[in-house]
């Protein structure tokens, strides 16, 4: 037995080189910018990136990195992990739609490209109508767009999105009285729709009524100026992390009710990122509907004393406060 000890020793090198040689090599994971980044959201990166380099084969790790990438604006990266994820199971369709959509900022052809990859699979989903027909109008395939926004509004008729976009395609065309007709439509549905309210004021200006296009430019300036599109297929669900995303799972606890588990959302993001002031503001304003005063107050103080030239934090303790509070 004493002799089969060196060429034992020499086999398990052998078996250890090749499990290396099984890892992705990291300069061919994306790997973004990452200096001004929250300390957590790199360590999530970090993590993610490592079960690729452990599984390079898998396209769920590759995905799960977009999913990451994409979460924090990464888009470049975002798309070159879908495009690989997608490469090692082209009939998982969620990489697919996701690289379209990491894609329509910057290559709206290339987004379409994929969009149209995977159409097959989502013709009963309405968001993928919309968001391919948004590419095809950046491509100036408008004709098409048409269709992709009428086959939305038939799966979804309550959705104000599919009929604001064939509005904004004839309103681009100079045929006011068929965009009236499609805005006023997406309005039926939701009368707080900032788009359609925006583009219905160009459409009287338009038409020479512009009492009509006052009041509702006038109320497009009252409401959101953007009413994203749920899409669940288009928007990955991974765990919060940084400042900017843990802020925004606050916000939808409190839509939801959850008015502890947003608070303790926006105390991580503020652990996170101490200046991030979005984080810090509606912690401050959800402790005031809590009844807590005091320490809305502290919240809004720290910042104060964390950057005294920071104009908008007074301003908000006056407005939260009373105009008392900006002395004290």
């Amino acid at each position: 037995m004493r002799g089969l000890r060196p060429w034992l020793g020499w086999a398990l090198l052998a078996l250890a080189a090749c499990d290396h040689e099984t890892e992705a090599p990291s300069d061919e994971i994306p790997l973004p910018f990452l200096e001004a980044v929250d300390p957590d959201v790199i360590e999530a990166i970090q993590a993610a990136r490592a079960a690729v380099r452990d599984a390079p084969q898998s396209s769920e790790a590759w995905g799960r990195l977009g999913n990451r990438y994409y979460a924090h604006d990464f888009t470049d990266e975002a798309a070159r992990c879908y495009e690989r994820a997608e490469a090692l199971d082209p009939k998982k369709y969620t990489w697919t739609y996701r690289l379209g959509w990491s894609l329509i900022d910057d290559h709206p052809d290339q987004a379409a490209a994929a969009f149209e990859r995977c159409m097959g699979s989502l013709d009963d989903y309405a968001p993928a109508h919309e968001v391919y027909a948004r590419a095809l109008i950046l491509l100036g395939r408008e004709d098409e767009a048409i269709q992709h926004f009428q086959r939305a509004c038939e799966l979804d008729p309550a959705a104000p999105h599919p009929e604001t976009g064939l509005g904004q395609i004839y309103l681009a065309r100079g045929e006011y009285e068929l965009a009236r007709e499609h805005l006023t439509r997406a309005l039926a549905r939701d009368k707080e729709h900032s788009e359609a309210h925006t583009a219905l004021a160009q459409v009287y200006l338009a038409l020479g009524k512009e009492k009509e296009a006052r009041r509702h430019a006038e109320l497009s300036r009252t409401l959101p100026q953007a009413s994203p599109r749920q899409d669940w297929l288009g928007s990955p669900d991974v765990p919060p992390a940084g400042a900017r995303m843990r802020t925004k799972a606050g916000k939808q606890l409190e839509r939801q009710k959850k008015l502890a588990e947003a608070a303790e959302q926006y105390r991580l993001a503020l652990k996170s990122n101490p200046d991030y002031y979005q984080a810090r503001i509606a912690l401050a304003e959800l402790l005031i509907e809590q009844a807590k005063p005091d320490e809305a107050r502290a919240v809004l103080q720290e910042a104060q004393e964390r950057n005294p030239a920071f104009e908008q934090v007074r301003q908000d303790i006056e407005r939260l406060f009373g105009p008392a509070a900006k002395g004290e």
